[in-house]
Protein backbone atom coordinates (compact mmCIF):
# COMPACT_ATOMS: atom_id res chain seq x y z
CA UNK A 1 0.00 0.00 0.00
CA UNK A 2 1.61 3.21 -0.88
CA UNK A 3 1.49 6.35 1.33
CA UNK A 4 2.28 10.07 0.86
CA UNK A 5 3.63 12.26 3.63
CA UNK A 6 3.03 15.81 4.66
CA UNK A 7 4.62 17.97 6.80
CA UNK A 8 3.82 21.57 8.14
CA UNK A 9 4.79 23.94 11.08
CA UNK A 10 1.78 25.86 12.64
CA UNK A 11 2.07 29.27 14.37
CA UNK A 12 0.52 27.80 17.49
CA UNK A 13 1.73 25.99 20.67
CA UNK A 14 2.54 22.06 20.51
CA UNK A 15 -0.73 21.02 23.18
CA UNK A 16 -2.93 23.43 21.01
CA UNK A 17 -2.08 21.81 18.24
CA UNK A 18 -2.99 18.72 19.64
CA UNK A 19 -5.88 19.35 21.56
CA UNK A 20 -7.59 20.62 18.10
CA UNK A 21 -7.12 17.57 16.36
CA UNK A 22 -7.88 15.57 19.02
CA UNK A 23 -10.64 17.11 19.72
CA UNK A 24 -11.81 18.04 15.79
CA UNK A 25 -11.11 14.84 14.04
CA UNK A 26 -14.45 13.36 12.82
CA UNK A 27 -12.86 10.60 11.14
CA UNK A 28 -15.33 7.30 11.08
CA UNK A 29 -11.66 5.42 11.31
CA UNK A 30 -10.92 4.54 15.06
CA UNK A 31 -8.03 5.98 16.83
CA UNK A 32 -5.87 3.15 17.51
CA UNK A 33 -2.53 4.74 19.27
CA UNK A 34 -2.46 8.12 21.57
CA UNK A 35 0.46 9.36 23.10
CA UNK A 36 -0.31 13.19 24.30
CA UNK A 37 1.22 16.02 22.69
CA UNK A 38 3.45 13.43 20.48
CA UNK A 39 1.00 10.88 17.85
CA UNK A 40 -2.60 10.50 16.81
CA UNK A 41 -2.80 7.12 14.94
CA UNK A 42 -5.57 5.28 13.07
CA UNK A 43 -5.94 2.43 10.87
CA UNK A 44 -4.16 3.83 7.20
CA UNK A 45 -2.12 6.64 8.60
CA UNK A 46 -0.79 9.25 11.50
CA UNK A 47 -0.05 12.26 12.65
CA UNK A 48 3.25 13.18 14.60
CA UNK A 49 3.32 16.75 16.85
CA UNK A 50 6.92 18.11 17.33
CA UNK A 51 7.92 20.74 19.83
CA UNK A 52 9.54 23.58 17.76
CA UNK A 53 9.57 26.03 20.12
CA UNK A 54 7.14 27.92 22.58
CA UNK A 55 4.37 29.07 19.75
CA UNK A 56 5.02 27.00 16.82
CA UNK A 57 4.65 23.33 16.15
CA UNK A 58 5.83 20.60 13.32
CA UNK A 59 3.50 18.44 12.20
CA UNK A 60 4.09 15.56 9.84
CA UNK A 61 0.97 13.16 8.77
CA UNK A 62 1.91 9.38 6.89
CA UNK A 63 -1.20 8.08 5.49
CA UNK A 64 -2.45 6.13 3.12
CA UNK A 65 -4.12 8.13 0.01
CA UNK A 66 -7.63 5.94 0.33
CA UNK A 67 -8.61 6.86 3.67
CA UNK A 68 -6.69 10.27 4.30
CA UNK A 69 -6.66 12.82 1.77
CA UNK A 70 -3.64 14.99 0.57
CA UNK A 71 -3.25 18.51 1.83
CA UNK A 72 -5.11 17.99 5.13
CA UNK A 73 -2.26 19.58 6.79
CA UNK A 74 -2.50 22.70 5.14
CA UNK A 75 -6.20 23.36 5.63
CA UNK A 76 -5.88 22.31 9.11
CA UNK A 77 -2.93 25.20 9.50
CA UNK A 78 -5.33 27.26 8.06
CA UNK A 79 -8.06 26.23 10.87
CA UNK A 80 -6.06 26.79 14.42
CA UNK A 81 -4.30 29.98 12.85
CA UNK A 82 -7.43 31.27 12.33
CA UNK A 83 -10.01 33.21 14.62
CA UNK A 84 -11.25 31.36 17.96
CA UNK A 85 -14.11 28.59 16.55
CA UNK A 86 -17.45 30.28 16.94
CA UNK A 87 -19.73 27.07 15.50
CA UNK A 88 -19.58 23.52 14.43
CA UNK A 89 -19.61 24.66 11.04
CA UNK A 90 -16.51 26.18 11.74
CA UNK A 91 -15.31 23.33 13.29
CA UNK A 92 -16.22 21.43 10.13
CA UNK A 93 -13.91 23.34 7.59
CA UNK A 94 -10.15 21.61 7.61
CA UNK A 95 -11.60 18.47 7.16
CA UNK A 96 -12.97 16.74 4.04
CA UNK A 97 -15.67 14.09 3.94
CA UNK A 98 -14.41 10.74 2.37
CA UNK A 99 -17.05 9.24 0.34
Amino acid sequence: MDSFEETVELAVPLRFAFEQWASHSSSPRPVTAQRQDELIAWPGGRVTFQYVDTHTTRLTLRADPDTTPAGILLRFKEFVESAPLTSPATRQYWRVERA
